[in-house]
C-alpha cells in the first residue's frame, strides 16, 4: 500500500526470511563462520540457537543457498514427529525408496544411500528448524545415523536450529552422547541499538530508498519496543510506515511509532520481548494466468463461458428440475424423480457428465481418467467424508448405494441450500441428509493442473515448475517476479505456510493436494462445489 508513496520497489519489512535482505551484524557474521566450520565434514551435528525472531532461519538459508551443487539437503520444517515419521520425511526428501512404517527398513535404506552418495563425492545435510520440539527417540535416530562414517568424513551432517530451550534440553543426561557430537555451536543474540538502526536503513536501501525515512527518536523507540529482535523490528517498522502513509508524511516520527506499537500491542515495561496478539498469514494467492489448452485426440474442446455455473441447463443440455416440495424431498432413493432413467448410471456415464462440466465432450463408452491428461485435467480418486468433500470443493463423481445390490454413479455438481446432482441428463435436488444416507464416500473428481505432472515438486528441485510456483507466491507477497529455477528455502517456507492455511500437512512438498487449492485460487471461474465459492 505504501510502496509507491515512499518510492520503494519492494516491501522492506516483510517477516518472511529473504537472503537478499540479510543484514550481517558482528554476531551474525560469527554465526556463519561457526556454521561453515562445523560443516567441513568432520562432525555430526551443528547447533544454532537464539530467541524467537533473531534471524536464525535467515542465516541458515543464506548458508545453504551458497553451498555447491554436490550437496543434498533435507529441510525439516515440522519436527514434531516420532522417529518413524522423521526418517520417512528424510527419505522422501532424498527420494529414497523404503518400506512404510518399518523403522529398520527406513534406517537401513537411508544408511545405504548415505554411503553410495558419499562414494559419488556428494555431501548430505539434514537441516531441522524448531529442533527444540524433537523427541529423544527422534534425536537418537539422528545420532545413530551420524555414527556412520567413512575413512575421511561423515556422509551425513545435521544442522539443528532452535530456541534457547534447545540448549537446556541438550544438557540433560540422556542427551550427553549427542551433545558430545556437536562440533560447532552458536547462540545468536539480538541487535544492539546501533545495529538496529543500521538494520532498518539497510532494509530500506535494499528496497530502493534513497534517504532516511525514520527520524532519530523513532529509531530509539523501535529499539526500546523490540529489544533488537529483527522480526519484531520488521513488524513495527511496517506498521509505522503505514501510519506515516495515512498521515501523508514521508518521515516516520516518534508519535507514529508509539501509535503503531499500540496497534500491534508492543510494550517494553517488563524489559522483555512481547509479541503481538494476532498472527500474520499468507493471504489468498492472486490470480494465475490461464494456460493454453491442448487438443486431446479423443476430446473435442467446447470451452464454456464464465457463467457456466449459472446456466448449466442451457450450456450443457441438462434438464434443470425445479426443487420438489419438502414432502417429495423426504421420499427415499430417487422416488421424488420418477422420470429419471437409472439404467445409464455407470461410472463412465457419470465421468462423461463431469467432463462436460469442465467444457469437454467425451463419449461415456471411453470416458476414463486418461482422457483428460492431454488437456491437463487430472483425476483424484479417494474415499472421504463429507467435510473433506467440501474442503476439496470440486464437482465429483460419487457412488450412491441404496442397498448391497443397488448402486449407481452421479455427479455432485453444487452444494447450496440443496445438493445438486447430475444424473441421466437431469440436474436434480436432494437434501444433505438424503445425500449422507446414500453416498458411499467414494469420489472421483477432475482438476486442472498448471503443467503436466511428473511427480511432486520438492526442495532442491530445479525447472520451470519451480519458476511458476515461485512467481505465484511472489505475487501474493508483493515481490517482483523472478526467474528462479531452484526450489530453495524461501520457497519451501512459502509453500509450507500455504499448506497450513489450507489445512494440509505442511511438508513443503507440492503434490496434487497442494496444487488443487492453488489452482482454484488461480482460476476463480473454474467449476466449484460450494456455491459461495463461485
Amino acid at each position: 500500500m505504501y510502496q509507491e508513496f515512499f518510492s520503494l520497489k519492494a516491501k522492506p519489512f516483510s517477516i518472511s526470511p529473504d537472503p537478499d535482505f540479510l543484514f550481517l551484524s558482528e554476531r551474525h557474521k560469527e554465526a556463519i563462520v561457526h556454521l561453515q566450520h562445523g560443516l567441513q565434514g568432520y562432525g555430526g551435528f551443528v547447533l544454532l540457537t537464539g530467541e524467537v525472531g533473531t534471524g536464525k532461519t535467515t542465516i541458515c538459508r543464506s548458508l545453504v543457498e551458497n553451498m555447491g551443487d554436490d550437496t543434498d539437503i533435507a529441510f525439516i520444517l515440522n519436527p514434531a514427529l516420532n522417529e518413524v515419521e522423521l526418517l520417512t520425511t528424510i527419505c522422501d526428501s532424498f527420494n529414497i525408496q523404503y518400506q512404510k512404517d518399518n523403522l529398520r527398513s527406513l534406517f537401513n535404506g537411508l544408511s545405504e544411500w548415505m554411503i553410495e552418495n558419499h562414494l559419488k563425492n556428494r555431501h548430505a545435510i539434514v537441516l531441522i528448524d524448531e529442533a527444540q520440539h524433537l523427541s529423544f527417540a527422534a534425536l537418537e535416530q539422528l545420532r545413530l545415523l551420524t555414527n556412520i562414517e567413512t575413512n575421511d568424513k561423515k556422509p551425513l551432517q545435521v544442522i539443528l536450529i532452535g530456541q534457547t530451550e534447545l540448549q537446556e534440553k541438550l544438557k540433560q543426561d540422556e542427551f550427553r552422547q549427542l551433545a558430545q557430537r556437536i562440533t560447532a555451536r552458536y547462540h545468536l543474540l539480538s541487535l544492539t541499538q546501533q545495529e538496529s538502526n543500521f538494520y532498518i536503513q539497510h532494509r530500506l536501501n535494499v528496497s530502493g530508498s534513497i534517504h532516511a525515512i525514520f527520524d532519530k527518536s523513532a529509531l530509539q523507540e523501535i529499539f526500546k519496543r523490540c529489544h533488537g529482535t529483527p522480526r519484531l523490528t520488521n513488524i513495527l517498522c511496517d506498521r509505522s510506515l503505514l501510519a506515516a502513509y495515512t498521515e501523508d508524511s514521508h518521515i516516520v516520527t516518534l508519535k507514529m511509532v508509539k501509535q503503531a506499537s499500540k496497534e500491534v500491542e508492543f510494550s517494553y515495561k517488563s524489559g522483555k520481548k512481547n509479541f503481538f496478539s494476532s498472527h500474520w498469514r499468507l493471504a489468498t494467492l492472486v490470480l494465475l494466468g490461464m494456460f493454453t489448452l491442448l487438443q486431446a485426440p479423443k476430446i473435442s474442446q467446447h470451452i464454456l463461458p464464465d457463467n457456466l455455473h449459472n446456466s448449466i441447463a442451457e450450456k450443457l443440455s441438462f434438464n434443470l428440475q425445479t426443487a420438489p416440495s419438502s414432502a417429495q424431498l423426504n421420499k427415499p432413493w430417487f422416488d421424488a424423480y420418477p422420470q429419471l432413467d437409472l439404467t445409464h448410471t455407470e461410472h463412465g456415464d457419470a465421468l462423461s457428465n463431469l467432463f462436460s462440466v469442465w467444457g469437454y465432450q467425451v463419449d461415456s463408452n471411453i470416458a476414463d481418467c486418461k482422457q483428460g491428461r492431454r488437456v491437463l485435467l487430472n483425476c483424484y480418486e479417494k474415499n472421504i467424508n463429507l467435510k473433506s468433500l467440501k474442503q476439496l470443493n470440486y464437482p465429483s463423481v460419487v457412488r450412491l448405494e441404496k442397498d448391497k445390490q443397488t448402486a449407481l454413479y452421479a455427479v455432485i455438481y453444487q452444494i447450496s441450500d440443496y445438493y445438486q446432482l447430475l444424473i441421466d441428463g437431469h440436474l436434480i435436488y436432494v437434501t444433505e441428509s438424503w445425500f449422507k444416507n446414500y453416498w458411499s464416500g467414494e469420489i472421483t473428481l477432475l482438476w486442472k493442473a498448471p503443467f503436466a505432472l511428473k511427480g511432486a515438486i520438492k526442495f532442491g528441485q530445479q525447472g520451470k515448475e519451480v519458476t511458476w510456483l515461485t512467481n505465484q507466491l511472489n505475487k501474493e507477497q508483493g515481490w517482483p517476479s523472478e526467474h528462479k529455477t531452484r526450489f530453495d528455502l524461501r520457497l519451501l517456507e512459502q509453500v509450507s505456510a500455504f499448506q497450513r492455511e489450507q489445512g494440509l500437512m505442511d511438508d513443503g512438498i507440492v503434490g496434487p493436494r497442494t496444487l488443487m487449492p492453488l489452482m482454484q485460487l488461480a482460476e476463480p471461474n473454474s467449476p466449484r462445489l460450494l456455491q459461495e465459492a463461485n
